[in-house]
């Protein structure tokens, strides 16, 4: 190697001396922090203006935001701590600086619609799964001829009543009723849903077995809301033909479709003769508000209840429904 040929120095690398005044790294501090604020508020993730974004964009180290003896200027170093405590704030209350951004009412939005879609996506499924068992029982149901015509008709119990021999009954009645199940240590539990779900699968089970009897049946579907009298009127042996064993179902039965439930269940379960009869009570409103507020205070029910219960009294149609026989019971006092 020539002696005139001289090695080159690696230069070093220095590090650019931050020359700003407390006061300007503040400054820049506060100014990046807003700005960040803004984006993060527009964009709806807070991590765009964490401590450390805005130290990066303020070009500031973070031992000014951590390391309580970084300076012996205590008033500079709360103010770099002001800052930090400022972002921490924006951080822990976020969603109330970002809830009422559009993009952010959008997305809200959309959560609740796919929620919705989904709900209704699961609610169709179970329905049409219970619509088709339905159509399923009924399709294996054998056709009966009716002799009805087609206005309403309107059977006038009384007069039947005093055609029967007084107290005499076919057999034993059988009570068919989720009330009595909803009765747990001298509580009404209707409110209760899985309760009322188990009550209701122990009322089917009791219909099953007294319709497994091999013996001509009549089925009392009771049709009326809380507080008609219908338990009453089942306590009443007059009130039933003495020519068949007597099942009641002691139910609400408003609608033509909790009415079906039943009718379905009654001709999958039936092993003989089965006659299905409903008996409808048509009670004012007042009178059922009156006898509701007689009751025991822990079956007491919400009276606007009753009267939309009352409301939804859809009256049997015998041309339509899979009805043998019925009984209109009229009360305008107790």
């Amino acid at each position: 190697m020539s002696d005139n040929v001289k090695p080159i120095k690696a230069d070093k690398v220095k590090s650019k001396r931050d020359s700003r005044s407390h006061e300007q790294r503040v400054a820049d501090l506060e100014a990046a922090f807003t700005s960040l604020r803004t984006k993060a508020i527009a964009s709806g993730l807070k991590t765009d203006a964490s401590a450390n974004q805005v130290l990066q964009a303020a070009n500031v180290h973070r031992s000014y935001f951590y390391e309580k003896e970084k300076l012996k200027d205590k008033v500079s170093l709360a103010k770099y701590h002001a800052v930090r405590d400022a972002i921490q704030d924006f951080q822990d209350d976020f969603d109330s600086f970002s809830g009422d951004t559009i993009v952010n009412q959008l997305k809200t939005k959309l959560e609740k619609v796919e929620a919705q879609r989904n709900q209704m996506a699961h609610t169709m499924s179970e329905q049409q799964n219970l619509v088709l068992g339905l159509q399923n029982d009924n399709a294996a149901l054998k056709k009966k001829v009716r002799l009805q015509s087609d206005h309403m008709i309107d059977v006038v119990h009384s007069a039947n009543v005093k055609s029967k021999p007084e107290g005499r009954v076919f057999g034993e009645v059988v009570t068919v009723s989720p009330d009595k199940y909803l009765m747990r240590s001298g509580q009404y539990l209707f409110d209760d849903e899985n309760i009322r779900e188990q009550a209701w699968e122990r009322a089917t089970a009791d219909l099953k077995q007294a319709l497994k009897r091999p013996l001509p049946t009549r089925v009392y579907l009771l049709v009326g809301p809380p507080c008609a009298g219908k338990s009453t009127w089942s306590k009443t042996y007059s009130n039933f033909y003495p020519d068949m064993h007597s099942v009641v179902i002691d139910t609400t039965n408003l609608t033509q479709f909790s009415r079906l439930e039943w009718i379905s269940k009654i001709n999958k379960f039936k092993s003989s003769e089965t006659r299905i009869c409903t008996v409808v009570f048509l009670t004012p409103k007042l009178l059922l508000q009156s006898r509701n507020n007689r009751r025991e205070p822990t079956k007491q029910l919400d009276n606007a209840l009753i009267l939309r219960k009352a409301d939804e009294l859809e009256f049997p149609n015998l041309k339509h429904e899979d009805i043998d026989e019925m009984i209109v019971v009229r009360a305008e006092h107790d």
